[in-house]
């Protein structure tokens, strides 16, 4: 047999690497076959509206989910995990009634190799009949007293007030310390440890859509609004000396003859808040629950002039002209600050919503009231650690910086 040439053995070589390498299934190579995706991944988000009241889950079919970024069509995104076995993202906290979500997951194949799926879901709308509903004083853009206490009255009564009280902040421009304090389940207040300062810029956003506060209760929106505080126009009242002292911004304007509740009908000591005003309002015994006897020496029905209301139970500073020759000397109403008619007159053009008026050496307290929540005397008449106490979340807080 003749040797082989070089070229003859190379060929022999290339002839064995060749058979060799064939496998049963037609694959080639040193080892097992590269693996290919058979099945594309698919978002899976679900269909319809999404309740508001349950957590938000979202699938993947054919890969795994690595990340997942959740975000409503007002920027708030909705925090979430992926299940262990990496096919579900689920929210940790509950979506916002109304809102439409975008879904941007980042997603592994069967084959490991990344691919990007988006998609969309829609909340339900808090129905009518679960939807926490509400009023407020201060109202937007109203410019109101140093003593103004912010007031939230619901229509419904709250059972989750933590809950509620944690979505309601307060902005303020200089920042100040307050708290808030529930008078009643449909009540709150809140109000600085002082008096606002004069020409502070306040902000109110009730963050409650979709906050539960109640057992078949939602918050079903967002409140937001703006006011300032005005002049610091504080009135004290000297029950035994007869006299009203105003000042304004720290300056006093004007010291004036005044009459307050006789001995039966004491004024009680205290401060109040200006709650409105009426140029006219007529005024009865019957209405003040004195006596509805026309008879009675008590019995009284008169149209009074420049009327300011401190009270709801009806404690009035307001101008009475039959009682100007007690004014200075005694006290003889039923409980109102009597004044001179132009005295009056200047104290109810220069009166807003929020001003303080304390009264003091008379002989009856503020605690009834301030019991009964009556708002003209319930926020300025606790101690402070008292006020707190009101609050569901039982702390103090410092107002946030107000925006823009």
């Amino acid at each position: 047999m003749m040797p082989r040439t070089p070229a003859a053995l190379a060929l022999a070589l290339v002839a064995v690497l060749v058979i060799g390498s064939c496998s049963s299934d037609g694959g080639f190579g040193f080892g097992e076959p590269e693996p290919t995706a058979t099945v594309a991944p698919e978002l899976v988000v679900p269909l319809g509206e999404v309740p508001f009241d349950q957590p938000v889950t979202v699938e993947v079919q054919d890969g795994t989910i690595e990340a997942a970024t959740v975000t409503s069509d007002g920027g708030e995104a909705l925090d979430g995990e992926v299940a262990d076995d990496g096919a579900r993202w689920v929210s940790a906290d509950l979506p916002l009634p109304g809102a439409t979500y975008s879904v941007s997951t980042e997603v592994a194949d069967e084959v490991g190799d990344p691919v990007t799926l988006t998609g969309s879901f829609v909340v339900a709308a808090v129905p009518d009949a679960r939807r926490l509903t509400l009023t407020l004083q201060p109202g937007d853009a109203d410019v109101v007293g140093v003593g103004a206490p912010i007031i939230v009255r619901f229509d419904q009564q709250v059972t989750e007030q933590a809950e509620v009280e944690a979505a309601m902040h307060v902005s303020s421009d200089p920042q100040v310390v307050g708290a808030w304090r529930w008078l009643s389940s449909t009540e709150a207040h809140f109000r600085p440890q002082e008096f606002w300062p004069a020409g502070t810029q306040v902000g109110v956003d009730l963050d409650l859509n979709g906050v539960r506060a109640g057992d078949d209760l939602w918050g079903g929106r967002a409140y937001t609004y703006q006011f300032t505080i005005g002049r610091a126009q504080v009135a004290t009242v000297d029950a035994a000396a007869h006299t009203m002292t105003v000042s304004v911004d720290g300056t006093t304007v004007g010291t004036w003859d005044a009459s307050l509740g006789r001995p039966e009908y004491a004024t009680r000591n205290g401060t109040y808040v200006v709650l409105s005003k009426d140029a006219t309002r007529r005024m009865t015994s019957c209405g003040a629950n004195i006596t509805c006897d026309k008879s009675s020496p008590e019995y009284y029905d008169l149209e009074v002039d420049w009327s300011v209301r401190l009270t709801n139970s009806g404690t009035f500073v307001h101008s009475a002209p039959w009682s100007v020759g007690s004014q200075g000397s005694a006290n003889v109403s039923h409980g109102c600050l009597n004044l001179s008619e132009a005295n009056g007159q200047t104290y109810y053009e220069m009166a807003q919503y929020g001003d303080v008026v304390t009264v003091t050496n008379s002989t009856r307290g503020p605690e009834d009231l301030v019991e009964r929540g009556d708002p003209g005397m319930a926020d300025w008449n606790l101690p402070w650690s008292e006020y707190i106490a009101g609050s569901a979340l039982g702390q103090q807080v410092t107002t946030l910086p107000l925006a823009g």
